[in-house]
């Protein structure tokens, strides 16, 4: 893949400072963002089958908010 010459050059910049090969600030840069995107993933559909059964959450709650005071 391509970047422009400004990517490049930081890119290049931090290689030398940590020490690492410009490819292998690719490969984490790139498993960094495939790990965000598919944690929003699972963080959207967690929303919706939160929001899909809040009715029996809220049943629940109920039936155990006295659960303690016996």
């Amino acid at each position: 893949f391509f970047v422009n010459s400004e990517l490049s050059d930081k890119v290049s910049m931090i290689s030398k400072q940590t020490n690492q090969t410009v490819s292998e600030i690719a490969r984490i840069a790139l498993q960094n963002f495939i790990d965000k995107v598919e944690k929003e993933k699972i963080d959207r559909e967690l929303e919706v089958g939160y929001k899909a059964n809040r009715s029996y959450y809220i049943k629940s709650q109920e039936e155990w908010k006295n659960a303690d005071k016996k």
